[in-house]
């Protein structure tokens, strides 16, 4: 039993091995030189990512142990399923995802203990400010994020089969980033028209997405600030992960914003990670600290939780459902 709970906590302890050794394979070239080769040694990998020979190797050892890749010295080495979802050149690539946690996020968990000493954000400790004032200051970084953000949705695709939008006329996505998760609703949806809010500096960058090309004649970009207004006259409202990131009074502000815009009979949609307890998976709760640690005043709330900020804004829950990556779709209407 010692040694058992012993090597749990070892595993514990060694969770930042995993984190550089997956973020450092991504980030230099690695995974991508295996992927263009199909299955390469060690040697020639090394020349291809002008790395040294024996460190690569003692990391695709590591790497092969994390299921990663797959193969030996003798073999030569490919990509698993996992690491092919680091990728650069597929559609369903996490390689930003691990980018940004593998850099930004992982110099603000070093400094948790600000957070536990303050209640406040660790990042805007270690990097001077908040994390949207920091991303707006650094657009490349911003652009790393919002693909980010895109690659830990695959639950997109499945939110109109969770709620029928055939029959909204306006849909409002408010901070709905690039637009990916519209762009799957109006791509399974002929008839709504849409909008998509969020600050000026996002918008911007959108011109080139997806929801920009393809939908133009369907979907307005416009930037504002949803603590001030958003969209009017919207038969649907769109919140997708943007609750977590603020405390309730803000929370509040922004539902009430939806609730006064909305037309009569309007629907809100909300997309979050839902705290329980009891499932044998700690995502939520890790997000649950991340919230605290990257925006300090985020967080992850239970079902009755969000219950009460809804009714407070003058919104009733009709229907919980759940999806992928302990995602869950919120269904609220105007009481």
């Amino acid at each position: 039993m010692k040694d058992t709970a012993g090597s749990q906590l070892f595993e514990l302890m060694a969770g930042f091995w995993k984190t550089q050794a997956v973020y450092l394979a991504t980030e230099s070239g690695i995974v991508d030189a295996i992927a263009a080769a199909g299955r390469a040694p060690t040697i020639d990998l090394s020349i291809e990512t002008r790395t040294d020979a024996d460190a690569l190797g003692r990391l695709l050892l590591f790497l092969e142990s994390l299921g990663v890749v797959d193969g030996d010295e003798a073999s030569g080495w490919a990509l698993t399923e996992v690491g092919e979802l680091l990728r650069t050149d597929t559609r369903d690539s996490m390689r930003d995802h691990v980018r940004i946690y593998g850099s930004h996020f992982y110099p603000a968990w070093g400094a948790l203990s600000h957070s536990l000493r303050t209640g406040r954000s660790a990042f805007a400790h270690v990097y001077g400010s908040d994390l949207f004032s920091y991303l707006h200051q650094n657009p490349e970084v911003s652009l790393t994020y919002e693909r980010a953000m895109v690659a830990g949705t695959p639950f997109f695709a499945e939110v109109s089969g969770a709620y029928d939008f055939s029959g909204a006329r306006r849909i409002v996505d408010v901070a709905g980033g690039h637009g990916a998760l519209l762009n799957e609703i109006l791509n399974a949806n002929q008839g709504p028209h849409a909008v998509l809010f969020d600050a000026p500096h996002v918008i911007e960058e959108t011109r080139d997405r997806p929801i920009a090309t393809d939908h133009a004649d369907r979907c307005e970009r416009v930037a504002g600030n949803f603590f001030e207004s958003v969209p009017s006259d919207g038969d649907v409202y769109l919140l997708s992960r943007i609750l977590h990131c603020f405390d309730d009074e803000a929370c509040h502000r922004i539902l009430t914003n939806c609730r006064r815009a909305m037309a009569p009979g309007g629907r809100l949609v909300i997309l979050e990670r839902v705290l329980t307890r009891g499932t044998g998976s700690s995502l939520t709760q890790g997000y649950n600290m991340h919230m605290l640690v990257v925006l300090g005043g985020g967080r992850e709330r239970d079902e009755t939780q969000y219950r009460t900020l809804l009714d407070k804004a003058g919104f009733t829950v009709e229907s919980l459902h759940g999806l992928p990556l302990e995602t869950h779709l919120m269904i609220a209407a105007p009481s």
